[in-house]
């Protein structure tokens, strides 16, 4: 019923009749209330003050002179009848005469409490319908006394009573009232709009052509009129603005780099799907961002979140507000600066790593043109001859990367036996092992075939054991096994060495990138082998797999496919 006009207007009208007697009714019962207890408070104090404190303020009176006062003054006051309790106590709160007589002999209540402090106290107990004053006796600074008195306000509540009954009368008249006249009135003003609302619901259904039949001259007529115009306008324009729309959502939807326009008011008013992926969904960061006092002039920035990084390149135009909005057009350039890193790096560790060997010939050569000795002539073109094959090492690693990364197909495929391969390379390797007097143990199953190419992955067989070997301390264990199953042959390289950090592990696989750079170097390593072997069992369809703990010690994992596709 409340969604319908006339009943909307019944209820509101209603509801202001009620909330007008309501709030007056209020103010009146609360003032009249406050009215007689503030008559009854002024009638107490000047009974009070104009005779018993008077009478009560000789600290010589004797006990029974004080009853006798309080007696006589119960009996000649007109408001006797009011009062239900009376007591005078004394500076320690005994009690020195009561009216009605009471059998006690203290009465230390809070209010007689506080009056002997020097305070008066006026106090309404609603649930025992009394009003309780408490006035101090004093004898020139000194508080000798303390008067205390209960008077009944049962007539003032019963009066109040009537008041709201009388009251609740006129509300339920005035509601019967009110309501006929706000359905006469709803009646009158709705039957009209039901009309139009009907023929506009129509018009909203896509029929433009309706007939509004208002003959009306007030403002509801003129409504109706201007609605016919406004069907004839939109008939015209709505095809045009729906192609439009359409044809410009289908742009901005469809674009690879992300569309975000916000107003003046730094509202968002558009945003495409590509711009909510690039900014993973927290557009308010953006606009910070952008929007800093430092950025505040730029027209073209980078922004990185979550692993993006994104070119904006802003344009402005004027909003609905008469302000300046912005369009910001998000560009992925997530690969690109990566690939930039990536170049920037590379070129610095390969001037790194040649740079040292270099240097180490040049001093050496030098020193060779001052030195007669044969002996150490021998010696220092011995250490040339060894930086100049790691030089050579690092290059030829360098030239197969680039073979590899052009996607240049290097391997030699054909079918071999794995096993015998794994047991060749370990072999090969054990004298190394012994050196350090490590063990390595050599595990693996008999007649195992693949297609592959045998001498890059002894290679990466070689790299993987010869690192082990390095790394682990002497006396220390390395484990080579190869195992298969329908799909896979893993070969695996356990060791029990240090381990490698744990936040180092994503990025062992990296070309020049080393967990210990300074041992890594004195040992004669480039810091390539792991990204050769990474190269080279992708190159085969595999993937090479590592679990390191620190302490405990690293395990390579290589995983090639039994049947290589073509």
């Amino acid at each position: 019923m409340t969604r319908s006009i006339e009943s909307r207007l019944i209820l509101v009208f209603g509801l202001l009749i009620l909330m007008v007697m309501f709030i007056s009714s209020f103010f009146i019962i609360d003032r009249t209330k406050n009215y007689f207890y503030e008559d009854v408070q002024k009638k107490i104090e000047f009974m009070v003050n104009s005779s018993l404190i008077r009478l009560l303020e000789d600290k010589n009176l004797p006990q029974q002179k004080i009853q006798t006062i309080v007696d006589q003054s119960m009996k000649e006051s007109q408001y006797g009848f009011m009062i239900q309790k009376l007591i005078v106590t004394d500076s320690r709160g005994k009690v020195l005469a009561s009216f009605p007589r009471m059998d006690i002999s203290f009465f230390p209540s809070d209010e007689i409490l506080t009056s002997l402090a020097g305070y008066k106290v006026v106090k309404q107990e609603v649930e025992d319908q009394a009003m309780v004053f408490a006035f101090p006796i004093k004898s020139g600074r000194s508080v000798e006394r303390a008067l205390y008195l209960e008077v009944s306000v049962q007539n003032i509540l019963a009066t109040v009573t009537d008041i709201k009954n009388i009251l609740l009368m006129a509300y339920i008249v005035a509601m019967i009232f009110s309501l006929f006249i706000g359905f006469l009135f709803a009646k009158t003003l709705s039957n009209p709009l039901r009309k139009l609302t009907k023929q506009a619901l129509e018009m909203a259904e896509g029929n433009l052509d309706v007939k509004i039949e208002i003959s009306s001259q007030d403002e509801i007529g003129k409504l109706a009129s201007a609605f016919k115009v406004m069907a004839t306008n939109v008939k015209k324009y709505i095809s045009e603005l729906e192609f439009e729309k359409q044809k410009l959502e289908r742009i901005l939807q469809n674009m690879s780099d992300g569309v975000l326009a916000v107003n003046s008011k730094n509202e968002i008013i558009h945003i495409n799907e590509s711009a909510k992926k690039f900014l993973k969904g927290d557009v308010e960061r953006f606009l910070v961002h952008v929007q800093s006092d430092k950025n505040k002039d730029f027209t073209q920035n980078i922004y990185e979140v979550d692993g993006w990084t994104i070119e904006i390149n802003t344009a402005t135009f004027i909003d609905s507000y008469q302000g300046t909005g912005t369009i910001f057009i998000l560009h992925d350039i997530t690969q690109q600066a990566k690939l930039d890193r990536m170049r920037k790096q590379f070129v610095a560790d390969v001037s790194h790593e040649l740079r040292t060997p270099i240097t180490t010939i040049k001093t050496y050569s030098e020193t060779l043109l001052d030195v007669d000795d044969e002996a150490v002539k021998r010696e220092f073109l011995g250490v040339v001859i060894k930086e100049c094959d790691r030089m050579t090492r690092l290059i030829s690693d360098l030239l197969y990367l680039s073979r590899l990364d052009s996607g240049e197909n290097i391997l030699k495929v054909e079918e071999i036996n794995v096993s015998e391969l794994v047991r060749f390379v370990c072999e090969k390797m054990r004298i190394h092992a012994k050196k350090k007097n490590q063990s390595l143990l050599c595990c693996a199953e008999e007649n195992v075939v693949i297609t592959a190419d045998r001498d890059r992955l002894e290679q990466v067989l070689i790299n993987l054991i010869n690192n082990a070997i390095v790394y682990v301390q002497e006396g220390g264990q390395i484990e080579v096994k190869l195992e298969k199953n329908e799909e896979h042959v893993k070969i695996t390289v356990k060791d029990n060495g240090p381990g490698i950090p744990e936040d180092d592990l994503p990025r062992i696989f990296e070309r020049f990138y080393r967990v210990d750079k300074a041992r890594s170097r004195s040992l004669g390593g480039s810091g390539l082998g792991l990204s050769i072997a990474d190269e080279i069992v992708k190159a085969h369809g595999g993937r090479i797999l590592v679990d390191s703990k620190e302490g405990v010690g690293t395990t390579f994992t290589v995983v090639l496919p039994v049947k290589r596709s073509v």
